[in-house]
């Protein structure tokens, strides 16, 4: 027993590499999740489009008691409908309305638009609270007493429904993560198993080529994962009644593009891995990290400055836009042309440098 834990121990100290992932992986994703869940407060304030219809004192001093809670930006209606439905920068404006300041003075009801994306519902309740708190205080300011003079009316710019479940908001991130998790581990495993069989290292004088039969089989890899990630959506929408949007071709495409790009971070972690035991700890590694910088754990604005520059970077990031567009705003296949776009580019730039590493590797063995 002891000559066997021996010779583990030696074959285990002998793969540095595997000892580095196993601890640096963890490390990388304690390190994200804290900078997220402790540091988030020192990043910048919610992002508040403000359409000023009124100019009057009391949409004025709105707008100063809610910058004690957010960022407001005054701008246009058009704008602000932009910044919300199509850059997906904010996840709501408000629209003070001509007419609010003269109705408030005289001690009349007013309404206040809320123009809201409801897919970005945690961004949504922070500013509905900040709404409230503004209401309150300005209720103290001019009336302790009184009844209240401002009600709240919603106008959803990316769908019917005004709300979403919860199960709704976890099911495209859920989905995008044990999916990458399962090919970038499958892909990286079976070019390392084939590796040590003596499989790719023959397809090095084989007529056909190392590369296209090396892509032949990724492409398979690629197709496997589109599949696992289309049963996880079907799943969602038979077991949850979880919207997959207008078009079941959009939903076909960017499974297919997504898998695309997980199998291309497959091939990058066969040729970064020098050994079978090292393919487990770097995907959990880069994975893991990436999930959460690229907002399938929690809303992009939620994270610091520099978090989100390296979400933007990220195929996840691109991956969750298209699914969230099609599963929580019921868009179709136009909402997933640049998500695919992006998601085809980096997945094939990942599959290019991958294969080529991982072609070095075997050469020289």
């Amino acid at each position: 027993m002891i000559a066997v834990f021996a010779n583990e121990l030696r074959l285990l100290l002998r793969d540095r590499g595997a000892i580095l992932w196993l601890v640096l992986g963890p490390l990388l994703v304690m390190s994200v999740v804290t900078g997220v869940r402790y540091q988030s407060g020192k990043g910048p304030a919610l992002l508040l489009p403000i359409v000023n219809e009124d100019q009057g004192p009391v949409a004025r001093a709105f707008v100063k008691l809610l910058a004690e809670r957010a960022t407001p930006v005054e701008m246009t209606r058009a704008e602000a409908e932009s910044l919300v439905r199509d850059q997906g920068r904010a996840p709501g404006a408000i629209v003070f309305p001509e007419g609010l300041s003269r109705s408030y003075l005289q001690g009349r009801t007013s309404d206040i638009l809320l123009l809201t994306d409801p897919a970005e519902s945690i961004g949504l309740n922070r500013l509905k609270v900040a709404l409230l708190l503004m209401s309150r205080d300005a209720a103290d300011l001019a009336d302790p007493i009184g009844n209240p003079r401002i009600e709240l009316v919603e106008q959803n710019l990316t769908g019917d429904r005004i709300s979403r479940k919860s199960h709704e908001q976890n099911v495209p991130g859920f989905t995008i993560m044990f999916t990458l998790l399962g090919v970038v581990y499958g892909t990286a495993s079976s070019m390392h198993r084939e590796t040590r069989s003596g499989t790719l290292a023959r397809l090095l004088i084989a007529p056909l080529g190392f590369g296209r039969i090396v892509y032949a089989k990724l492409l398979l890899r690629a197709i496997i994962g589109a599949t696992q990630m289309l049963v996880l959506l079907l799943w969602g929408r038979l077991a949850f009644g979880v919207s997959l949007g207008t078009s079941p071709v959009a939903v076909v495409a960017i499974c297919l593009a997504t898998g695309l790009a997980a199998v291309g971070l497959g091939a990058f972690v066969a040729g970064l891995g020098r050994s079978d035991a090292q393919v487990l700890p770097l995907t959990l590694a880069l994975v893991l990290p990436l999930s959460a910088v690229s907002g399938l754990w929690w809303p992009l604005h939620r994270q610091p400055d520099w978090m989100q520059a390296v979400a933007n970077a990220a195929f996840p990031t691109w991956a969750m836009q298209g699914v969230t567009n099609l599963v929580l705003r019921d868009r179709g296949l136009a909402s997933i042309g640049a998500p695919s776009a992006v998601l085809l580019v980096e997945g094939l730039a990942l599959m290019i440098l991958g294969v080529w590493m991982f072609r070095l590797r075997v050469a020289t063995r």
